[in-house]
């Protein structure tokens, strides 16, 4: 495994000062699997959108250089029209690029609120220098999607949530 695969921990209280309201919360656990299929190191970023596909909140960013960002063309995109603050909402959720085979855990508590409810969890990937995958992965914030493996197109293999 490749250090940058380490689990970053919880991102509660950032993420529960967001989303979470007085309402109960629950783990999801997100499990990424990245492909093969490049070299070098990829950016990702993991965010949540509602049933519209209006922008919600990043949960993850995996690539610290900001001037890479535009490239994630649909967070970038959903973070403009939200009138959202990038470096606020990537603010202590970055990491390392990603390389290829790495897996990535992201455990983080989400309002109950936000479940079946038509929320999604989406993943943007890049490569310098390389293809741009927006929304290489989209799962439904579902109870049904539990334990599901959801297949990327792209630089992410796969994406599991684990309630």
């Amino acid at each position: 495994m490749h250090p940058t695969s380490k689990p970053l921990g919880l991102v509660t209280l950032a993420l529960a000062a967001a989303l979470c309201a007085p309402a109960a919360a629950r783990e999801l656990r997100l499990t990424t699997t990245m492909a093969r299929n490049f070299i070098g190191g990829a950016y990702i970023v993991i965010y949540l959108v509602d049933a519209e596909g209006r922008y919600k909140s990043t949960l993850q960013m995996r690539g610290t250089t900001p001037r890479y960002y535009s490239q994630l063309r649909h967070w970038y995109r959903a973070t403009d029209v939200a009138g959202a603050d990038r470096a606020a909402e990537a603010d202590g959720k970055t990491a390392a690029s990603v390389r290829r085979g790495d897996i990535i855990e992201l455990s983080l508590d989400l309002a109950d609120e936000l479940f079946d409810s038509g929320n999604v969890v989406r993943i943007d990937s890049t490569l310098y220098e390389g293809r741009d995958y927006a929304t290489d992965v989209a799962v439904p914030l579902l109870n049904g999607s539990a334990g599901v493996v959801f297949d990327g197109r792209g630089y992410v293999k796969s994406l599991k949530i684990d309630l």
